[in-house]
């Protein structure tokens, strides 16, 4: 009877433990549950992300794709026609074989139409500006030997006269760009050389004036002083619109030194 009793206590307290293991068995089955839902919900959430990237960097490649196709558009649209003569002369200064004549004959056309916009005063502020600002120097250095040598016709020392008209060209042209560039004007000194030399063409009609018909006296000096204001106008009119007007008359006053000076040569010449 002892031994029977013995087994049935052994029974009644391995009962509780076997239930106990699956108790706990069961709630590690359901924690391992959980935490296999919780992976997928992870990898769902990464697919979603990769997903949203892919198609994030689809449409940015779409876009690059399109981009150069609206900039293009959009630069035809702001694109600005060009008039016919400066399509011509354009395409004609990168011929390379043409003979010495054409190329002369090119570039003198070119300075008539530079001193047409330049000099007349009827010319519009912005095409003078712009003609400007497309400088060279072959007109201003051909308008500036016209002048030397029609002093020199009447001079005792050619050489010197030559070289003085040239010197004072040259220095008067760095000293208008160092004063204008001093008050905070932006502009270079090749267009300043460019501005000075095709405004000297009205003083250059008037030394061949006085030199061929041998003009003295006060008809001299209206003929003189007429051309003269006729020169500090038209660089004028381009100078004054660089500045504001406190500074204007300062910006100004070397341009009306040159010219007046450059009219007391004519004015003194030799009779």
């Amino acid at each position: 009877m002892t031994d029977s009793s013995d087994i049935n206590e052994n029974e009644n307290i391995k009962l509780p433990q076997i239930d106990n293991m699956i108790t706990e068995s069961n709630q590690l089955q359901g924690i391992d549950e959980i935490i296999s839902n919780n992976n997928d919900l992870i990898n769902l959430d990464q697919n979603t992300e990769n997903t949203n990237k892919n198609t994030i960097i689809k449409d940015q490649h779409k876009s690059s794709e399109i981009e150069p196709l609206t900039s293009h558009e959009s630069s035809e649209v702001i694109q600005i026609p060009m008039s016919s003569e400066n399509s011509d002369s354009f395409k004609s200064s990168n011929t390379l074989d043409e003979s010495i004549l054409t190329t002369i004959l090119r570039d003198l056309s070119l300075i008539y139409t530079k001193l047409k916009f330049v000099v007349m005063p009827y010319i519009s502020k912005d095409k003078k500006s712009y003609h400007i600002k497309q400088w060279d120097l072959w007109g201003p250095l051909l308008l500036n030997l016209i002048l030397a040598c029609t002093l020199a016709i009447n001079s005792d020392d050619k050489g010197q006269m030559i070289i003085l008209i040239f010197v004072v060209f040259w220095m008067g042209g760095v000293i208008l760009f160092l004063n204008a560039n001093f008050l905070g004007v932006n502009t270079s000194i090749f267009q300043i050389f460019c501005l000075l030399g095709y405004c000297l063409f009205p003083l250059d009609v008037c030394a061949i004036f006085i030199t061929l018909f041998n003009i003295s006296g006060v008809f001299r000096l209206i003929i003189v002083g007429i051309m003269c204001a006729w020169s500090i106008y038209s660089s004028s009119d381009y100078l004054k619109n660089l500045t504001n007007p406190e500074q204007r008359y300062l910006v100004l006053y070397p341009c009306i030194l040159f010219y007046l000076y450059i009219s007391w040569f004519i004015f003194s010449a030799k009779r």
